[in-house]
């Protein structure tokens, strides 16, 4: 059986969800790097298809830095906006 995404479903395209998901990745890295270089506190990523996702890849890699990476979940499962600050300890 065959299945049908609808055309904005980033299973649609894979190119654009390569693109998007890189896209992503760049930006959860960037927040973390500008927590860990004590340039912000906090830092609110907001917007992301896999949020989640990310949120669990880069957990480790955060706590080791002292960084805490929390998903605030949208309403309506689409996606999630992502908090990366400091922990203090």
């Amino acid at each position: 059986m065959e299945r049908h995404h609808p055309p904005d479903s980033p299973a649609a395209n894979p190119e654009q969800t390569l693109s998007l998901l890189t896209s992503e990745v760049s930006e959860v890295e960037s927040a973390i790097q500008l927590v860990a270089s004590g340039q912000a506190t906090r830092v609110t990523v907001t917007g992301l298809r896999f949020g989640e996702a990310l949120a669990a890849r880069f957990d480790a890699e955060a706590r080791t830095r002292g960084i805490q990476i929390e998903p605030l979940p949208w309403a309506d499962d689409a996606g999630c906006d992502l908090l990366v600050r400091h922990v203090d300890e």
